[in-house]
């Protein structure tokens, strides 16, 4: 009886298994994941001004928010294809660096980085190499913003509040001279002068986030100068 028990046994796990290879051959015929795989040619990409930052957005945020997606081998296997199809038609879909036309705040795209939203579980599971760090994440903020800033796009969501009692006073000029005395020294030798003098923060925490990403890669800036830029990026 127990030999006849395990037979039984064998016979249901072998038809549980046959079952399972004729379903995931025939999900193989279902094209969706397959037959969408495009990259269209980028029409409007977004600016990067850090060359740093757009490595570090390639290698983590471009193949669901960009035209450059790898469509490697597994993502013609079904159904792993249908979520990564999923995932690229709904990133192109909120934000589309190939395609930029108006993205996510500054202060939206900070939260999401640095809430560890972005990029998702799913995709550092299998790529490991995308997961960021704390100090990638303040370099791909600061570069993000410094775009958006270049672009001329606007790195608030809402209008900006009428002027107040408290509204930022703009720089002297003897302070203009000498934030523009620490560009030169620390920043020439990774930016061009006049891409740093240009660019303007929305608030004191957009300016703090490019200061300390240049901190993070070298710049020996002090404390004093720090305050000196900070109150120049915010003019």
């Amino acid at each position: 009886m127990a030999g006849t028990g395990g037979r039984s046994w064998k016979r249901i796990l072998l038809w549980v298994i046959g079952i399972a290879v004729v379903l995931f051959i025939v999900i193989q015929f279902i094209p969706y994941g397959r037959s969408s795989h495009s990259n269209p040619t980028a029409t409007n990409p977004f600016q990067w001004a850090d060359p740093q930052a757009e490595a570090i957005a390639k290698g983590s945020c471009y193949d669901c928010h960009s035209n450059e997606t790898e469509w490697w081998w597994a993502t013609n296997i079904a159904p792993f294809s249908w979520l990564v199809q999923r995932d690229v038609d709904e990133g192109r879909k909120n934000m589309n660096f190939s395609e930029f036309a108006g993205g996510p705040s500054a202060e939206e795209f900070a939260e999401v980085v640095n809430g560890g939203e972005m990029p998702p579980f799913q995709y550092t599971i299998i790529h490991r190499d995308a997961k960021l760090t704390d100090a990638e994440k303040q370099v791909l903020i600061a570069g993000y913003t410094a775009g958006l800033t270049a672009s001329g796009a606007s790195s608030e969501t809402s209008p900006e509040p009428a002027p107040s009692a408290t509204t930022t006073a703009a720089p002297t000029p003897t302070a203009t001279a000498d934030a523009v005395a620490v560009i030169g020294r620390r920043c020439g030798s990774c930016h061009p002068a006049d891409q740093a003098l240009a660019f303007h923060a929305g608030s004191e925490a957009e300016a703090q986030a490019l200061i300390d990403s240049m901190v993070q890669r070298g710049a020996q800036v002090t404390p004093e100068e720090q305050q000196v830029l900070a109150q120049y990026f915010v003019r």
